[in-house]
């Protein structure tokens, strides 16, 4: 006999919320699917992921197995009728992709990639969607930055629907952008925009998923003495640099936030991020990070570790 835990419970409640929405809604197919997707999410313990972010995901797929498998078809395929018809040169830019971007695939950032800028327009009972994303992939060993608008829905002008977009830039090139570099513009226009080189005058890590600027600096042995020195209250990055000498890194995001090298662990490098509004500001956080995310909070202005 079936027992009643509350996990089981749980459960019939979800299927039972999802069959009255879609009675009550059933001609909002988006709704419901969206629904669907959050209770199954609640139910399973997985990341929620809403249907726009699914088609954002769903191209971003097939971009990585278009390139894996060295399809020039495959990634002009992606693209949305008009975009094929109106770039003379996608043909071109998808051969030049295939043959600079290949390999095993190795990694996709599914975080970013699913959850898009959304741009909608209404008019007079028609509808379109716009979605743009930026994600990091890994394809043999090299890592890339991909921008990629997708039109999932348009009642005025159903030859829109699909990629419109994409942009895809090598770690040289990306890392350099990112500071601001001479010649790195943001590409205009729709069809296929490759930067695939970049005479980068600096090394680059990647922390966080950014390639930022790397120099050597003063490594941190003990996030737990980090952590004790914040907790003394009001300390500025310039007061932590005078302690621990000088970082490794410097966001491009931010003058108050810096990187100091930690000893490496089983997953790959380590850093420790410390966050401030400005140089002069206090620290309000402190997170050990590695290439691809968050690893552990060391300190926060709130509640310490």
């Amino acid at each position: 006999m079936f027992g009643r835990g509350p996990g089981r419970i749980r459960r019939l409640a979800a299927c039972l919320l999802v069959v009255f929405a879609a009675v009550v809604c059933g001609g909002c197919s988006e709704g419901v699917d969206s629904l669907v997707r959050y209770v199954g999410s609640r139910v399973t313990g997985e990341e929620y992921v809403s249907p726009r972010g699914q088609a954002c995901l769903d191209a971003a797929e097939g971009l990585l197995g278009a390139l894996e498998a060295g399809d020039r078809d495959a990634v002009v395929g992606l693209f949305s009728p008009e975009a094929r018809a109106g770039a003379d040169d996608l043909d071109e830019r998808a051969r030049e992709l295939v043959e600079g971007c290949s390999g095993h695939v190795e990694y996709l950032d599914t975080h970013s990639v699913t959850r898009p800028m959304e741009s909608e327009k209404v008019d007079d009972g028609k509808r379109r969607v716009e979605l743009s994303t930026t994600f990091s992939i890994a394809l043999g060993g090299k890592n890339y930055w991909c921008f990629m608008t997708l039109v999932t829905e348009d009642d005025f002008n159903s030859a829109r629907e699909g990629v419109s977009t994409i942009i895809v830039w090598s770690e040289d090139a990306y890392s350099a952008m990112l500071y601001d570099a001479r010649e790195t513009d943001w590409p205009e226009g729709p069809g296929l925009h490759l930067r695939l080189s970049y005479p980068l005058e600096w090394e680059t890590r990647l922390v966080n998923d950014d390639p930022l600027r790397y120099e050597a600096g003063d490594a941190i042995s003990d996030t737990g003495e980090a952590a004790a020195f914040l907790d003394e209250g009001e300390k500025t990055i310039r007061d932590f640099e005078e302690r621990f000498g000088r970082p490794c890194c410097v966001s491009w995001s931010s003058d108050g936030r810096v990187y100091y090298e930690l000893a490496d662990d089983a997953e790959g490098p380590r850093y420790l991020e410390v966050n401030a509004t400005a140089p002069d500001e206090p620290v309000y956080s402190a997170y050990v990070m590695g290439e691809r995310g968050a690893i552990e909070k060391v300190w926060d202005v709130d509640g310490g570790a």
